[in-house]
């Protein structure tokens, strides 16, 4: 599935790949990435008729991490937080008015890849 190209620079095999070697890829490289997601690059590669690199897997995995990208609670900001009235947003958070004493702050930071993998040393 690997083979080094370069020192340290390694082309992974996707092409012609099922399910479950597209899910060991995406564990061996903690990529963090799901079934849908290694389908969705296996596919793409295949259409241009080559493998990826490393780097590459890597790139996107971050831009599709949950830090990125809010994967698994964008669903949750749509409904909850985007769907009310007017909100003053600012990078990361979000202020709400209650009433005429109070207003909610909603902040997020998300944390994926590498932090699942070193979590002191964060994203």
């Amino acid at each position: 599935m690997f083979s080094e190209v370069l020192d340290g620079v390694f082309k992974i095999s996707v092409r012609g790949r099922d399910k479950e070697e597209l899910l060991e890829i995406s564990k061996v490289m903690n990529l963090g990435l799901d079934i849908e997601e290694m389908t969705r690059i296996r596919d793409y590669f295949s259409e241009i008729g080559r493998d990826p690199y490393d780097v590459e897997l890597y790139g996107l995995a971050q831009a599709w991490s949950e830090h990125c990208s809010y994967k698994s609670s964008k669903r949750f900001l749509r409904k909850y937080l985007l769907s009310i009235g007017e909100v003053f947003l600012r990078e990361d958070s979000g202020l709400r008015e209650f009433d005429s004493e109070y207003y909610y702050v909603a902040a997020m930071e998300s944390h994926n890849h590498p932090s699942a993998v070193e979590p002191y040393g964060g994203a």
